[in-house]
């Protein structure tokens, strides 16, 4: 059984808005980063954090961008300023009672698996594992060496290079897995279900109290 909260959040001057499940003894905490032109109502991010509170993690699936933001396309692909934020959201969770004891993970898609590796590299020492679903990691492929969470990478069968790319360029522990999916959407149960199953498996090996 888990909590669900909304949360606002003061990243500098911007206030983000999120939605967080809180299961009773939570094994860690799982920080969502969306692709572009999705927000924390994303069906197969809050189908992803629905499945990981099931399994006992606490989630939470954050808007980086305010709404008036979210439609200006430099914002949108501004990987450097919502990495900053995502930091400021992982300071947040550092310093809030009810997370501050949990080992912290990032889950990112689309534009947010760039974000979610350059948010790693700027704080390493504070992000224990890291999921990432296609999308564009090759976005943050000059900070990727400084990532130290174990990492992975979640590819489709007909991926276009980049997230081999950001695979090859990572020096912490890591794995690639391919999960095929028609239009890269992960709308058939097959492919949400294996993707739920591997991130579920790496962020029990990584941020459970035993690990």
């Amino acid at each position: 059984m888990s909590v669900h909260h909304d949360v606002r959040i003061a990243a500098g001057e911007a206030h983000l808005r999120g939605a967080m499940r809180l299961p009773a003894q939570a094994h860690g905490i799982v920080v969502f980063a969306h692709g572009s032109g999705t927000t924390r109502r994303d069906p197969v991010n809050r189908f992803v954090a629905r499945r990981l509170a099931r399994a006992g993690f606490a989630t939470l699936l954050m808007d980086l961008l305010q709404e008036h933001e979210s439609h200006d396309r430099h914002n949108v692909f501004d990987i450097e300023m919502q990495a900053r934020r995502l930091a400021e959201v992982a300071a947040w969770l550092a310093r809030e009672p009810r997370t501050q004891p949990l080992r912290l993970g990032y889950f990112g898609t689309g534009v947010g698996t760039g974000v979610a590796l350059m948010a790693a590299a700027k704080a390493p020492e504070g992000v224990a594992a890291i999921v990432l679903r296609g999308g564009r990691p090759d976005t943050a492929l000059h900070c990727i060496p400084q990532v130290k969470a174990p990492t992975l990478f979640i590819r489709e069968e007909d991926g276009l290079g980049w997230v081999e790319a950001a695979y090859r360029a990572a020096s912490a522990e890591k794995e690639l897995v391919c999960v095929p999916s028609e239009g890269h959407r992960y709308h058939e149960p097959a492919a949400r279900d294996a993707l739920v199953a591997h991130a579920e498996r790496w962020y029990r090996r990584y941020l459970t109290p035993s690990a």
